[in-house]
């Protein structure tokens, strides 16, 4: 139960993370460049498509890193 919980708490810190991480570097890549969206479409495409997806994926690394670390300590 230790190792369910403890992956469980892997991957929601792992997708908070990235996923604010992710957005952060897109605001400061925008502003450093000044980068013009005239319609938004690039924002919303980081916020809706590839923000939850690359969350995700490092929701998942942190979740098996997490698992595997915690069944090793038994």
């Amino acid at each position: 139960m230790r190792v369910f919980i403890g992956c469980l708490l892997g991957f929601i810190a792992g997708a908070v993370v990235s996923y604010f991480a992710l957005m952060v570097g897109y605001s400061v890549y925008v502003d450093l460049f000044k980068v013009h969206d005239q319609d938004g479409g690039g924002a919303m495409a980081m916020g809706l498509i590839i923000g939850p997806l690359v969350a995700l994926i490092c929701g998942i690394v942190a979740a098996i890193v997490c698992g595997v670390r915690l069944a090793q300590q038994r």
